[in-house]
């Protein structure tokens, strides 16, 4: 397979699309909502997880001051409001008011949850890295929650609106259009494609 150079600094466009999440975040009980693409899982035990978030950024002060923040997931029907949430700064706005979302108080942390999001994930601040310009913050998980009908066990995919959505660049988002299961045939694998609605 013949590939092309790229510049360094675009690197990360390779290895996103991954699943954006609405981190929630407080300070002296002011909720603050930023959409972020660049999370992951990090350790199952103790359960960790990771967000990097731009030192600039009010969500970066917040998590520093707070040592809690919230990852939620918002499902395609948020598509609009997630967008929103990553283009404004809550400097300058409540965006929780401002995108028509609700605020709901975490059951362990201060960080606010968001009630219209599919899951939520509450993250007591384990540790933070210098990540050149951004934060890398590593949460402990010590509560979370998903909405039944999309996940038993796994993302069931059974309803557009509630698919998790992926930042591609800009003002580009995939959705996940199909689901594949891989079965063991013989001595090898096959892979077989399941209908989405």
């Amino acid at each position: 397979m013949v590939k092309k150079e790229m510049a360094p600094e675009e690197a990360y466009r390779l290895l996103t699309p991954g699943c954006v999440v609405l981190v929630g975040s407080q300070k002296h009980g002011r909720p603050n909502v930023m959409a972020a693409s660049w999370q992951m899982p990090v350790s199952r035990k103790p359960p960790l997880v990771a967000v990097a978030v731009a030192k600039k950024h009010l969500t970066a002060e917040y998590v520093r001051a707070s040592f809690a923040f919230t990852l939620n997931v918002p499902g395609y029907g948020l598509l609009d409001r997630v967008h929103f949430c990553g283009t404004v700064s809550g400097r300058d706005v409540d965006k929780f008011s401002a995108a028509g979302l609700t605020p709901v108080a975490g059951r362990k942390v201060a960080a606010p949850l968001v009630a219209e999001c599919v899951a939520g994930v509450e993250c007591r601040l384990w540790n933070t890295y210098d990540g050149g310009d951004h934060w890398i913050f590593v949460g402990e998980v010590v509560a979370a929650e998903v909405t039944p009908e999309c996940f038993e066990g796994r993302w069931t995919f059974k309803a557009k609106e509630h698919f998790p959505v992926h930042h591609l660049g800009g003002t580009a988002y995939a959705v996940t259009g199909s689901l594949a299961e891989v079965h063991k045939r013989g001595e090898g694998w096959v892979v077989v494609e399941k209908a989405v609605p």
